[in-house]
């Protein structure tokens, strides 16, 4: 059972992290009738809140290979040893990672959200969250399962009661 859970643990971890990586590099965040609009790349005139929401997405996207490279040592240390009581830590800050992809993604999108009905006042427009957006919180709901999977690994696997 837990060579299947490190399977579906990777496949998450793999299926989130091209997902961030899509949402983070296509241009379609805003999208309205004449085009559309990525965080890529960043232009330094761009209103506070999307700027922000833009930096929340660089950070998340490194989030993310950051918990794939750990995700990858951890279970070749897994692979090699075992499962053992000390690795316990090593899983609580994977899920903690992962959390925070998570957190930072969401919010991202929130913010951009939150504030599109004010932009769209400001400029008559008529503009609204593009695919990229919604591929994230795909990518983001990923690693809020795999934040979970972590959890049970450190608390089932590595026998932490």
């Amino acid at each position: 059972m837990t060579a299947v859970k490190r399977l579906f643990f990777s496949a998450l971890n793999l299926l989130g992290g091209i997902c961030i990586l899509i949402g983070v590099g296509t241009p379609a965040w805003l999208t309205d009738d004449g085009g559309s609009v990525g965080i890529v790349p960043f232009y330094s005139t761009e209103v506070g809140w999307f700027a922000a929401a833009s930096w929340m997405m660089f950070i998340s996207l490194s989030l993310a290979v950051v918990v794939s490279l750990f995700t990858a040592m951890l279970f070749r240390d897994v692979r090699r040893h075992g499962y053992s009581y000390t690795q316990r830590s090593r899983f609580f800050l994977l899920a903690m990672f992962a959390l925070m992809v998570t957190i930072l993604t969401v919010v991202a999108v929130i913010l951009i959200g939150v504030n599109l009905p004010s932009f769209n006042d400001y400029w008559y427009d008529d503009a609204t969250l593009g695919y990229s957006a919604w591929v994230s919180v795909a990518g983001a709901v990923c690693f809020f399962v795999e934040s979970g999977l972590a959890l049970s690994f450190a608390f089932v696997e590595c026998n932490c009661y």
